[in-house]
């Protein structure tokens, strides 16, 4: 669809509310499954999100019956490394906008396989349907998970349950992805499943937004520094107040993170 004279692609459907942009994934012929030319409309639409002064977050949803099942397969030829490694790239590309950016909500509205999975855990809130269901089939067709899947999991929900989910494929009911962390609410119903992400959006579209920001980067980041690191960036963002251009503040306390 267009919107300012931007065009994301026949299967992203766009709209905002409550100053968050809502992205929605309508392939619904086949679930939502990922070509590469729709991996990077995604790649425009979460960057004009970004980059967007009047948005402050993002919903990232489905149509139909799944969030996505992943890598569209059928439109890859594995002989040809090029299209294989641009795959990749625009994956990872599509996590780190949403693990580094503005807040993020995902909605999940059926099964998430593969990437669906992926960009579920760059979220900052997960919310889905009680009888959707999260798998990583990659291991079947000797597919390394990337799009920083392992990196996150690990840090999410522990070495054993990434083993379980990406070594083993195992398939992990809504109800279980809660209990292990892996989502944060379920819902009985799509409809519920919205009203629940606008009802979040709307909360952190009114908070201060820079400190949103700045509370984003160090939760997703301070795992992996040692204390007197950690508290040394901790201490700039909480002088955010200092800094007359919040926006480039928020900028170069990012670099930081890269």
């Amino acid at each position: 669809m267009k919107i300012d004279n931007l065009d994301f692609g026949e299967f992203i459907d766009f709209s905002v509310k409550k100053r968050f942009g809502i992205i929605t994934l309508n392939r619904v012929h086949r679930a939502n499954a990922l070509t590469l030319g729709m991996l990077k409309d995604l790649t425009k639409t979460i960057e004009y999100c970004q980059t967007n002064e009047k948005i402050r977050g993002l919903i990232l949803t489905g149509k139909g019956n799944s969030f996505t099942t992943g890598m569209d397969l059928s439109m890859v030829n594995g002989i040809d490394r090029a299209i294989v490694k641009d795959l990749e790239e625009t994956a990872a590309r599509i996590a780190k906008l949403l693990y580094n950016g503005k807040p993020v909500i995902c909605a999940i509205n059926g099964k998430a396989m593969g990437d669906g999975v992926a960009y579920s855990l760059c979220a900052d809130y997960r919310i889905a349907v009680k009888n959707s269901f999260f798998q990583m089939p990659e291991i079947f067709s000797g597919i390394f998970p990337g799009a920083g899947t392992t990196v996150l999991m690990t840090k999410i929900i522990g070495i054993p349950w990434t083993k379980r989910i990406l070594m083993f494929a195992e398939k992990v009911s809504a109800e279980k992805a809660l209990y292990i962390g892996l989502i944060d609410q379920i819902v009985d119903s799509k409809e519920l499943l919205m009203e629940e992400a606008i009802k979040k959006a709307k909360f952190l579209s009114t908070k201060n937004q820079t400190v949103l920001k700045a509370i984003k980067l160090c939760s997703n980041h301070f795992l992996d520094k040692n204390y007197n690191e950690a508290y040394k960036i901790e201490k700039e963002a909480s002088a955010w107040y200092e800094h007359e251009d919040k926006e480039q503040f928020i900028k170069d306390f990012r670099k930081k993170f890269d």
